[in-house]
């Protein structure tokens, strides 16, 4: 690896001047710049060649490309089923992506021989043009006798870079006719697909009425192998190369499996030290309705039947999600794969159905269930063939009757009445009726592949609707056990949102699981293709100015990963903001500013992701930090001042959300604090926000910056003639006794001095709590005056007298004199 990197670090000056005749001055310089070159391309060509194991690996992809094609003529591929074809055409678009992985792999391994090669050769030009032009000549004999030797090293070595590089080009040609070979397997198959979809609305047999018609048996029975042929070596290929959604399924199943088996090993501990739990689980058939001695509601109970049924079936549980996880993991695996996945979990969807939820419907959902382990029995039968013809006839006739007996089941049943669940079965069964009818009548007419494909739909997509509710059912009461155990059923966060956190996770459960549903029953209605070419054509649309190019997929793509970063964001922010602060072991404020720096690194983190996706390069966000430097420059000062001045208030904490602060001629509780300002709640109910420069760059009070304790002072002043001493006892007895004041500090009663109208008097009292603060005040006024009435002293106020008399007009006197006397 060395030698790879240093072969391709040439200073920009050698690179330039390579091809120009060596100077005279150069020419020692020159030449031992030229040794380092040829001594790292002998070290190069000292490490393994890579042509042996690429081309291994090359023949590894060749080899099952060759034989599709030799197996798999145009011809006969018209003759495979489209299930066959379009498994098939995973197979290709696996090659390609196996032979994409080689190519990146080979370019970057002959990338280094291919450079040092073209350097020596600029080296060689560079020196034959100085000796032809004579001034290798006049050099003295042991420095011309030093660079004849470097050119003799650099000529040899050219010429065994040479060889290796022939070979690399052999392998490359070899590679490019692969290529070709891929891109015209997969170009025959999407061909014969749409020739599938085009017959789709074409008779290719005679009118039931006619017989069933003829069929070439043995033909069928060709294409029939070639076929499970295809799938088989496709499986081989796929699981011998390997992926990361492969790891990543077995890591799910390897760790769901323990985990379901804990949960049910801690449910079972918990319901036999909850009698009543327990027999709410041993028994959960015997009704849905709250009774004297359970008096639960019904979604309550319907909920614990949802949990106990997961887990009193963990294996069937870990076999349903296992099957779900493949389907989701592996979309472009052997299509063989993903039929047996379906197979596989048909027990586990039996034995998980939420009966509480779907017992209105009896044992359609059963009956739907079996009707499509009965089409996959058409696997076993020769397509297109007479027998084939009459089962399809058989299975469509069979899931029409009983689609009819749904439709009257759901219009007598009394459970369904007035519900949307009977509005939705009334309506979906409605809509199959139909299908069903028109592929009956597609089947007698003889257009079989129609049939087949409407009734096949209608059946899968019924199954797997079935099959996608029982493993969100499953996934809600693994949540619900997972959530109930003791080491998160305290936690603060989800005793404030616990409710909040299940009822987004079944939202966006039954989001995902319809979408799921909505791809698959449009696949399997052959409207997939049509559709994704026509989303990729709408996608495409853009505007390109130059060099930049803004498509609407790419925004699209930017939208929604912007709306999940900060959806992402504010969990996060939330989940720490409500579990640190209460953690013993942080210093104060620290666990907010843990908060508030992690939202904003999961924001930045997943914006950058976002722009990523969009295909925006992240390289080009120099050109972004550099016009922010140039706004900076002209008017983003005090941004960036609240910016960094936010950072302060983060890292050194004198505030933090919930304290009482004076700040900017605020008074108030802080709110929230942010990178660019902070938010003060005002006592009266206003918001106001404070830039983090102006937090900083003034005084700020924190009154609860250690603790809430907060000093009350009252001054009062009593009548002159009364005993100071006696006032002193009274008011210190009162402050005292009041609920609420601090025993420590103590309260203080002292004299301050003789005013104008009274004796004046200062009460300090301390309280623990702030936010007690206008109560205690105001119960001390109350206390203080009753008890100085009690004690016959009295609190003076100030008396106005005036006097008005009358003054004669023609003097100047004023004509009004008021004297002021203090009253007592």
């Amino acid at each position: 690896m060395a030698a790879t990197h240093a072969a391709t670090a040439v200073s920009p000056a050698g690179v330039a001047s390579a091809d120009k005749p060596v100077a005279i001055l150069d020419v020692l310089a020159r030449a031992d710049d030229d040794q380092q070159r040829v001594d790292w391309a002998r070290h190069l060509l000292t490490a393994p060649d890579p042509v042996g194991p690429l081309s291994a690996t090359l023949d590894d992809i060749a080899r099952p490309v060759n034989a599709k094609l030799n197996n798999s003529t145009a011809l006969q591929l018209r003759e495979l089923s489209v299930m066959r074809l379009e498994s098939l055409a995973r197979h290709w678009a696996f090659d390609n992506r196996r032979f994409e992985q080689w190519e990146a792999q080979s370019g970057q391994l002959f990338a280094p021989y291919a450079d040092s090669a073209l350097q020596l050769a600029q080296r060689r030009a560079a020196w034959t043009a100085a000796r032809a032009e004579g001034k290798l000549d006049v050099l003295p004999p042991a420095l011309r006798d030093h660079v004849n030797d470097v050119l003799a090293q650099l000529d040899a070595t050219e010429a065994d870079l040479s060889a290796r590089l022939t070979r690399q080009f052999e392998l490359k040609r070899r590679a490019s006719e692969l290529k070709t070979r891929i891109q015209a397997g997969g170009n025959d198959v999407a061909a014969a697909i749409d020739d599938i979809d085009r017959r789709l609305m074409q008779t290719e047999a005679p009118p039931l009425w006619r017989g069933l018609g003829h069929a070439d048996s043995a033909s069928a029975m060709g294409s029939f192998d070639r076929g499970l042929d295809i799938e088989e070596q496709f499986a081989i290929d796929y699981h011998a190369a390997g992926n990361g959604n492969q790891l990543a399924l077995r890591a799910v199943q390897f760790l769901l499996l323990p985990l379901i088996l804990w949960l049910v090993m801690r449910s079972r501990s918990a319901a036999r030290s909850a009698p009543g739990l327990a027999a709410d689980t041993a028994a959960p058939g015997a009704g849905t309705a709250g009774t004297a001695a359970d008096p639960q509601p019904v979604h309550q109970v319907a909920t614990s039947l949802r949990t106990t049924r997961a887990l009193r079936r963990p294996f069937s549980t870990w076999l349903l999600l296992s099957m779900l996880a493949v389907l989701i993991l592996e979309p472009d695996a052997p299509q063989l794969i993903q039929e047996f996945a379906l197979l596989i979990a048909l027990v586990p969807v039996l034995r998980l159905l939420p009966a509480g939820t779907l017992r209105p419907l009896g044992v359609w959902p059963y009956v739907a269930i079996a009707l499509y382990a009965v089409d996959r029995l058409s696997v076993v039968m020769v397509p297109e063939g007479m027998l084939y013809r009459l089962f399809l006839l058989t299975l469509n006739v069979l899931a029409l009757l009983l689609t009819l007996l749904l439709l009257r089941h759901t219009a007598a049943s009394a459970t369904l009445d007035r519900s949307v669940l009977r509005r939705a079965i009334h309506a979906a069964g409605w809509i199959v009726l139909v299908v069903l009818i028109v592929a009956l009548g597609c089947n007698i007419f003889g257009n079989v592949s129609l049939a087949e494909m409407l009734t096949s739909g209608v059946i899968d997509s019924g199954y797997m609707a079935l099959m996608l509710y029982a493993g969100v059912s499953a996934c809600l009461g693994l949540l619900r056990a997972l959530l109930s155990q003791p080491e998160l059923i305290h936690r603060r966060f989800l005793r404030r949102y616990g409710v909040v956190l299940e009822r987004a996770v079944k939202r966006l459960l039954m989001l995902s699981a319809l979408a799921g549903w909505l791809l698959y029953t449009v696949d399997r209605f052959r409207m997939l293709r049509p559709l994704r070419t026509a989303v990729t054509v709408v996608m495409d649309v853009g505007i390109e100015v130059g060099e930049v190019s803004i498509q609407l997929g790419d925004v699209l793509v930017f939208v929604f990963s912007a709306w999940l970063a900060v959806w992402a964001a504010r969990v996060v922010q939330r989940l720490l903001r409500d579990e640190l602060p209460g953690h013993a072991g942080l210093p104060r404020g620290v666990g907010n500013s843990i908060a508030s720096l992690s939202y904003y690194g999961v924001l930045l983190l997943g914006l950058l992701i976002a722009l990523s996706a969009a295909g925006f390069k992240v390289s080009q966000l120099t050109l972004v930090f550099g016009a922010l430097g140039v706004g900076i420059g002209f008017g983003l000062q005090s941004v960036v001042n609240n910016f960094v001045s936010g950072l302060v208030l983060m890292f050194e904490r004198p505030i933090q959300p919930g304290d009482v602060v004076d700040a900017a001629g605020t008074s108030g509780s802080v709110r929230e604090i942010g990178l660019r300002a902070t938010t003060i709640r005002t006592f009266d109910g206003a918001d106001v926000i404070v830039p983090n420069g102006v937090l900083l760059s003034g005084n700020l009070t924190n009154w609860t910056m250690f603790d809430r304790s907060r000093r009350i002072e009252i001054v009062l002043g009593v009548a002159y003639g009364s005993d100071p001493a006696q006032v002193l006892t009274v008011l210190g007895n009162v402050a005292r006794d009041t609920p609420g004041v601090a025993a420590q500090p103590e309260p203080v009663v002292l004299m301050t001095g003789y005013g104008d109208d009274a004796l004046n008097f200062v009460v300090r009292v301390w309280t623990l709590d702030l936010s007690d603060l206008g109560a205690l005040r105001g119960d001390l006024l109350a206390r203080m005056l009753a008890a100085l009435d009690a004690a016959g002293i009295s609190i003076p106020y100030r008396q106005v007298d005036v006097h008005v008399r009358s003054v004669p007009e023609q003097t100047d006197a004023p004509a009004r004199n008021g004297t002021f006397s203090p009253g007592t």
